[in-house]
């Protein structure tokens, strides 16, 4: 009877002990990453193009270098991104002392969901809106050879605008490589460099007509921000894993 007794308590610790430890069953993987991207923008620049042709000027190019910087927050597999992106300019010559510029900035918002969550690989489909603002600006480059002259030299120079938003839809894949934490670091908190690939199209509805000094002028060329994008990205993160209680 003794015997009974004591294998019934045994038990009970034993499975008390069980039930204890099952309490940690699940973790929350939260990630915080900063990314740094350089990259290629094909845009459509036929209706401003049209326009300096038949002003007699030649055309801008459609393709562009871009920088960019965002700030991504994973959580598991759902992440949410900010980022900030540089339209970089480019220069046409427009005959004798005079040029063209093409650029801007984007600032967008989107969300994803990672398909492959992997120690050293993850691949992720995203969308966002963008909101960008573009200027195709003229120069005067005429010399002067003093202030006076500077001054009193009547120049051509002039900005019109364009800016809208537009839907941004693309997949990023990228490489992760952990790093060591130092000895004041969290065991729970993984540090860990990333090195990998965007790829995207924008799309904005309609033809935005420029604008000078924010009144939109008759005849003007019409601009949105659409086309395909490639961007090669670097970043820093950290892991952070949070363990719930049941």
């Amino acid at each position: 009877m003794k015997k009974t007794v004591s294998l019934a308590i045994a038990c009970l610790f034993a499975a008390m002990g069980f039930g204890q430890d099952s309490t940690i069953t699940v973790s929350q993987n939260k990630y915080v990453q900063v990314d740094a991207g350089i990259g290629y923008l094909h845009t459509n620049m036929s209706s401003i193009n049209t326009w300096l042709q038949q002003s007699g000027l030649k055309p801008m190019k459609e393709n562009y270098s871009t920088l960019s910087l965002s700030s991504t927050y994973f959580i598991n597999r759902f992440l949410f991104r900010a980022e900030f992106s540089l339209i970089l300019p480019n220069h046409v010559e427009q005959g004798v002392d005079r040029n063209s510029a093409f650029n801007g900035y984007t600032v967008s918002a989107g969300i994803g969901y990672a398909l492959v969550q992997r120690p050293k690989f993850r691949l992720y489909p995203y969308i966002g809106i963008t909101d960008f603002s573009t200027k195709l600006q003229f120069n005067d480059l005429t010399p002067v050879t003093d202030m006076n002259e500077l001054l009193n030299t009547p120049r051509k120079d002039a900005a019109i605008r364009f800016s809208n938003a537009a839907l941004d839809v693309g997949v990023q894949m990228e490489k992760i490589m952990a790093l060591k934490n130092s000895e004041w670091d969290c065991p729970q908190n993984n540090k860990y460099m990333t090195l990998g690939v965007r790829l995207g199209y924008i799309w904005s509805p309609g033809d935005n007509k420029a604008r000078f000094n924010g009144v939109q002028l008759k005849n003007a060329p019409g601009y949105s921000l659409e086309g395909p994008y490639i961007k090669l990205v670097i970043g820093m993160g950290t892991k952070i894993r949070q363990f719930k209680w049941k």
